[in-house]
């Protein structure tokens, strides 16, 4: 399959493009072309942004973090949700959830609805929930094993590639039911085993956002994992308070006794690029005699040694938080409803291709997997809890105009995801000329590799070109080689 085609297939290459679009400059503006009609207007930021925002655009070493207004504040969280879910590419599904033909889902992202399917040549699509009729609601629920979507109001049927199939009791001519179809979102892309949508017409490929993200993950198959389970939360907090959470590796040791014992504050270290997101590892990881042990399950093929011992932590701007370790993924999807500090978060559970051990019965590996998600789900728990009292004490600060701190040791992560906030409801992104340049042991190491596989690659070519030019011997004479 392209790269660029009219809809992203449920499996196969680790990154493409579904929805064709020439490129357009970064936003800065206030308004969102429809793809259907006239410009639509974004609701207009509250007047505080820019003056409390600068604070936390300077330099880490003199910035403050973002004011308890930017969590609280009614007028600022609506047009935040319609700014940065209106005009970025956010995460809404895995491939894995949409990978057999009639697979459906379902999911609101403030007050939009979207339906995502898998039609019957396993291409994956996104509409806005709204039937072409009367704009009821067309679907209200995921499904497994699903034929056509039926409106429940007048019964219009629609196929699951978003066309018009039927407006009983009525024959629709079919000139017009070709225009009456399901009204597609304009961005679809996969990436990394995940469904990126984007709202806005004309929108910049997913890959210039995502910096070098994609080289950092290349050697891992993730357009193929295995979903072993799934946890949904409605959290009382605001959505940007969940991200903040994941990145926070400063808040372990308070909050989460059990992940202390072997992942402590001190062994997190920056594994961060250029892009739409932030990055550490956990470098070497240790086995503590729990449920993630690596000897439990079969770790991904492609990695380099030094990565096979590490667990990689992203938050992809703006929405989903990405945990890989040796033999699992684990993300937590945030998606913020239409009432301000009230988010639905999603939490799943993938195992890498093979992660099963040849020896190991089938109800043996769900036993182990259950174990393992388990134990993510508990930290989560954990999370909730400090996320939900954040939140309660943000509304009390906002009260005294208190700004929060960065100690940047250890709150670097959190500073360039409030900047990437800050720049993106501006519709641009993180200016790394203010991000602190970051680069430890790991990294370096993942580097060095990297050199010795592109040498490697090269004195192969090398080797295959002097094959190929050279005349070959056979027989006795080649065995022997030459005679002086």
């Amino acid at each position: 399959m392209p790269m660029f085609s009219g809809a992203a297939r449920a499996s196969g290459k680790f990154f493409r493009r579904a929805v064709a679009a020439p490129r357009s400059p970064v936003w800065a503006m206030a308004a969102r072309a429809s793809s259907s009609g006239p410009a639509q207007q974004l609701p207009f930021l509250p007047p505080f942004v820019e003056e409390l925002g600068n604070v936390t655009i300077a330099p880490i070493e003199s910035a403050k973090s973002l004011h308890p207004a930017f969590y609280i504040d009614d007028q600022y969280v609506q047009a935040e949700r319609e700014r940065i879910f209106g005009m970025h590419w956010f995460a809404a599904a895995h491939t894995a959830e949409l990978s057999t033909p009639g697979d459906v889902k379902v999911i609101e992202v403030g007050g939009t609805s979207i339906i995502m399917t898998c039609d019957k040549d396993s291409k994956i699509h996104a509409f806005y929930n709204v039937c072409r009729h009367r704009g009821a609601r067309v679907a209200s629920k995921d499904e497994k094993g699903c034929k056509q979507l039926v409106c429940p109001y007048h019964w219009w049927a629609y196929r699951l590639d978003g066309t018009l199939k039927s407006t009983p009791p009525a024959a629709t001519p079919k000139e017009r039911k070709d225009l009456l179809g399901l009204q597609p979102v304009p961005g679809l892309e996969t990436f990394a085993g995940i469904v990126f949508l984007n709202q806005a017409p004309n929108s910049v490929p997913l890959a210039e956002s995502l910096g070098d993200l994609p080289n950092k993950l290349a050697r891992y198959d993730l357009g193929n994992l295995e979903h072993a389970g799934k946890k949904e939360y409605t959290i009382q907090g605001d959505w940007k308070l969940i991200a903040e959470n994941f990145v926070d590796f400063y808040h372990i040791n308070a909050v989460h006794p059990e992940l202390a014992k072997f992942s402590r504050v001190d062994d997190h270290q920056p594994y961060q690029g250029p892009g739409q997101y932030v990055g550490f590892v956990t470098s070497p990881l240790t086995d503590s005699g729990g449920p993630g042990d690596s000897h439990h399950f079969n770790a991904f093929k492609g990695p380099y040694p030094v990565e096979t011992t590490a667990a990689l932590f992203f938050q992809v701007f703006p929405n989903i938080s990405v945990t890989i370790y040796p033999h699992s993924v684990y993300t937590l999807m945030t998606f913020p409803t239409q009432h301000p500090g009230v988010t639905k978060e999603v939490l799943s559970l993938l195992m890498a291709p093979g992660a099963k051990k040849e020896e190991d019965p089938e109800e043996e590996y769900k036993e182990k997997c259950q174990k393992l998600f388990d134990f993510v789900a508990n930290i989560n728990d954990e999370d909730v809890v400090a996320i939900e009292n954040l939140q309660n004490g943000l509304r009390n600060a906002r009260a005294r105009g208190l700004h929060g701190e960065f100690l940047p040791k250890y709150d670097w992560p959190i500073h360039r995801f409030q900047n990437m906030v800050l720049q993106g409801i501006r519709g641009s992104t993180v200016n790394e000329d203010n991000m602190p340049v970051l680069c430890g042991a790991f990294q370096r190491q993942v580097a060095d590799a990297n050199e010795v596989g592109r040498a490697h690659a090269g004195a192969l070519v090398l080797v295959e070109a002097s094959d190929q030019g050279a005349p070959r011997a056979s027989g006795a004479r080649a065995r022997e080689g030459p005679r002086a």
